[in-house]
């Protein structure tokens, strides 16, 4: 009976010892499964971490990359060489054609200064006629002169191809004006088209060119020697002997010359109360007054010759001279003989002959 209740209790024991290990077994399970649990927690915690810093890296990239984008399309609105971003707020915000190829300054060698006459032109439009009539006028020498251009050599006159080739010939110097770089960017644009055919018709184009005008007509009749000509002319030419510079028309005398806006450059005429230029004919000052209010101050004045604005004809201050009077229009084509005793300048002009051609765009 004795080993009857031995073999009873031996059996419960032995129960009770398996339910002890299954339980054990069951908890361990349990834990396992909660433990995997809070590491895939964490894990999904930490993914969504990283994903969360790559997205915030990306877009502080992306940032820099438009900046260092917008960067680049201020940059290469000016000389290749330059690398600096306009620091005004007064700079022109309008961008330049990638079909501009434009040179942003020249300095005028040393060799087309010495023991020649300097003569400055005023824009001619085109019209060759009243150019070789001034240069006999002024007795010019290719020998003894030497010519540099306000620029606009082209548009409005009978023969801008004409004027060109004569500027050419005569190894005269120039910048250049808003009407000669509407040529270079149509020529620019027909060139990465690569259009042979001059009669290929284009229906659509760029938003800064227009098509059926006069600078498209040019740009297909073009031959490449003229056209690098052109390419040639800078927008700014600096001529350090004589403290000038000649553009287009206008420079602003609180910005730095490199960051200087080169549509402006060869656009603008007068400036708000706060400085900006405006495309507005007759409204704000004229931008040479800040230029000469600066140069009264400055201890090392500059003189700008310039072109571009006919409406005030022959335009003449202490430190700018403006020498368009109006040969576009059909008034007078004139030249500037330079002397650096500003008393001896003596300005020479011939009278122009009304254009045979309209433009939309007469600026």
């Amino acid at each position: 009976m004795k080993s009857f209740f031995r073999r009873i209790l031996y059996v419960e024991g032995g129960g009770r010892r398996n339910q002890s290990i299954q339980d054990k077994v069951s908890f361990s399970a349990k834990r396992r499964s909660k433990d995997l649990f809070i590491i895939v927690c964490i894990s999904i915690l930490l993914l969504t971490l990283l994903y969360f810093l790559l997205s915030l890296n990306t877009f502080t990239t992306s940032g820099g990359s438009d900046a260092t984008n917008s960067d680049k399309i201020n940059s290469d609105s000016k000389n290749k060489s330059e690398n600096s971003q306009p620091s005004k707020s007064k700079i022109s915000t309008k961008e330049i054609s990638p079909y501009s190829n434009h040179i942003f300054m020249s300095t005028l060698p040393s060799s087309l200064i010495s023991d020649k006459r300097l003569i400055f032109i005023g824009d001619v439009h085109g019209a060759l006629k009243e150019l070789d009539a001034l240069l006999e006028k002024l007795d010019f020498s290719p020998t003894n002169d030497h010519l540099i251009f306000t620029g606009d050599l082209c548009a409005k006159g009978s023969d801008s191809l004409g004027v060109l080739r004569r500027v050419r010939e005569l190894g005269a110097s120039s910048v250049r004006g808003n009407h000669d770089d509407k040529v270079v960017r149509w020529k620019g644009f027909l060139k990465s088209l690569e259009v042979d055919n001059k009669e290929f018709e284009v229906n659509s184009v760029p938003k800064d060119l227009k098509i059926g005008t006069e600078h498209e007509s040019m740009a297909r009749d073009i031959t490449e020697d003229l056209y690098e000509t052109l390419l040639s002319f800078p927008l700014i030419l600096d001529i350090p002997e004589y403290n000038l510079y000649v553009v287009h028309a206008g420079l602003l005398p609180d910005i730095p010359l490199t960051d200087q806006s080169p549509f402006d450059i060869m656009n603008m005429r007068n400036v708000k109360s706060d400085g900006t230029p405006t495309k507005q004919k007759h409204k704000g000052r004229g931008w040479f007054d800040l230029w000469n209010q600066a140069q009264s101050q400055s201890g090392n004045p500059r003189t700008i010759i310039y072109g571009h604005d006919a409406s005030r004809g022959l335009h003449i201050k202490k430190y700018t001279i403006g020498l368009d009077s109006g040969c576009g229009s059909g008034r007078e084509l004139t030249a500037l003989i330079w002397n650096k005793d500003r008393s001896k300048c003596k300005f020479v002009s011939v009278k122009c002959s009304r254009p045979k051609v309209n433009l939309e765009d007469s600026d």
